[in-house]
This record gives structure tokens, sequence and C-alpha cells, in this order.
């Protein structure tokens, strides 16, 4: 199914900024969404690819439901700073003008792949991810999308270097130049441990757009699918040479929450870091020195949390 056509987000949404009466971190995302260029597959929307690995009877049933939440929670993130805390001490401060949010909201799109023949049974680990990156990619190529640029890809204008003619180039798909649009970058993998978190940690409801009663329900909202989470694969990432990783055991894979989605897409969108705005030396705890492909919980820095380590269900 092709995305869904939206045209450039309205300058007056994002600009001149109002402070007073609207979001301006959802303000800046905007404005970030409408500079997009170097392709037109998916574009002015913001969202990711995701991989479904697991293919049983159980999974078949719950999979639809799975992404319906998910799609709903992504949707309410562009929300959730509109309404800090509680009580009527805090709804003079809250954000009236939810326009420019609720445009940010109906730009995610989400591309679900669903390949039983060449995705079942693939495994969460080194070799599974790698197979899954490879697949990425020729989903890629085969939505005329340029994949990862090669690692010595240069595209300065020297007379030395004619990009033009990389054989690993392909001048027939869009050029991804500098990886402009996160969605072609890294990718999302449900498999069944990740089905059975969105399933029991993602509420069919999302939390209401107003400012929370008491404390009670506002720490009840914001615990609300805290535990839920995918796999989100960093496919350039991925490609680095071992001594490149930062910090070292970082491959480039990791837990993200749903809620999550939209912090990551724009951090590597707005050029956060060359890691791709996830796990840097500077955000990982320095207890942390060794880092497994099941050991990583990040959340956004603006929530005032840092990156944790999460014991294995498995």
């Amino acid at each position: 199914m092709a995305p869904p056509t939206f045209p450039p987000v309205p300058r007056s949404l994002f600009y001149p900024r109002r402070p007073k009466t609207r979001d301006n971190e959802t303000a800046f995302r905007l404005e970030a969404l409408g500079a997009s260029r170097h392709t037109t597959y998916a574009q002015h929307l913001w969202g990711f690819t995701i991989l479904r690995t697991v293919y049983t009877p159980e999974s078949d049933a719950l999979f639809p439901i799975a992404m319906r939440r998910l799609d709903a929670w992504a949707r309410y993130s562009p929300h959730q700073g509109r309404f800090p805390k509680y009580g009527q001490a805090y709804e003079s401060k809250a954000v009236t003008d939810g326009e420019p949010n609720e445009e940010l909201a109906k730009r995610f799109y989400c591309d679900v792949i669903e390949d039983k023949d060449r995705l079942a049974g693939t495994q969460s680990d080194a070799e599974g991810f790698a197979k899954l990156r490879d697949y990425f990619r020729e989903w890629l190529v085969s939505v005329g999308v340029q994949p990862d640029l090669p690692p010595n890809y240069n595209d300065d204008d020297d007379d030395d270097d004619d990009d033009t003619d990389d054989p690993d180039l392909d001048p027939a798909l869009e050029p991804n130049e500098s990886h402009d649009d996160p969605r072609f970058r890294s990718v999302l993998v449900v498999d069944e441990e990740c089905l059975r978190s969105l399933i029991e940690e993602l509420a069919d409801e999302t939390p209401p757009l107003r400012t929370a009663v008491d404390r009670e329900e506002w720490l009840k909202y914001l615990r609300m699918g805290k535990k839920a989470w995918l796999w989100m694969l960093d496919t350039g990432y991925m490609t680095r040479d071992e001594s490149q990783f930062s910090p070292p055991g970082f491959r480039g894979w990791f837990r993200l929450g749903p809620t999550e989605l939209l912090w990551a897409w724009f951090k590597k969108k707005m050029g956060f870091r060359a890691s791709g705005g996830m796990i840097t030396e500077t955000n990982v705890s320095s207890s942390s020195s060794m880092v497994d492909e099941k050991s990583i919980c990040y959340a956004p820095t603006n929530l005032g949390i840092r990156p944790t380590r999460r014991r294995s269900a498995i």
C-alpha cells in the first residue's frame, strides 16, 4: 500500500513562534519535517518501516491489534508536552492551541512489512539483525530509494571525487543523501517478545488530552505504556567496523518504546549525532561499559530520565 499523500507543512503552523499558546518543540519538529529533501517516498511524513518476524496462529490474531495500538500511541505522543503535571495550578500552563500537535500526529505513517516466507523465525540476535538489515535495504530499492550510502561516500564538490561514478550508487534511485529521512536509516522489528509487550502493556485508549486532575492520575498517565517496546535497528551504524562502536559493545540495535518513536525520528532528523541520536558516549551511564543487544533501555532526555540497563526477559 502506498503511503498517504500530504502537502507541505503550512508555515503558519510553525512560524511565528507562539510560546504562550503553542508547543514550541512541536513547531520546531514541523519545520524540520517541512524541510525534508532528497526523496518523494512518504514525503512530509514521519515514521519508520516495521518488519514482522513472528508468525504463529496466536500472533496472526494479536499482530493487527498491536499495530493499531502502536499507531494510536505514536499519534498521541505529539500531545504529551501540552499538559504539564496536574491540578488547577497547571491548567493555566497547558498549551491551548493543539492544531500544530494534531498536524504532527496526522503525519505519522509506518510501512508494515509481513513476509512469512523470508522473515518468519528470524532470531533477534546479531546474525538475525544482519539479515533484517539486508532485507530492509532490498525493500528500500523496491520503493525507489537508495539504501545506505557506502562508507567512503563523500558529497563534497571537489574535482577529484565524482560521486556519480561510484559503482555502489544506483543513479536510477533517489539519492537519500545524508540519510535526510530517518525512515530510510532505521527500521523497527516486532518479534514474539515485542508483540507480547505491545499487547500486555499498551491500552486500547490513550490518556485524555487535558491536565491531570491530581498527582495520582498524572502518575498513572505517565506510567501507561512505559513497558511496551520494539526493536530499533540503526542500519547505518550496523555497517561500522567494531573499532568505531561507541560505547564499546553497542552494535546498532536497542529497545524503544512506542511514545519514543517521535523523539527518535526527530533527533535523527535534526542531526543529533552520527550514531543516529540514540546511544552515545555522552548519554549512556558511565557504569554501562558493556552493552548488548538485550540490555538497552533509553528514554528521551527531555523527560529527565537517564538510560538504564534492563534485564532481559529471555
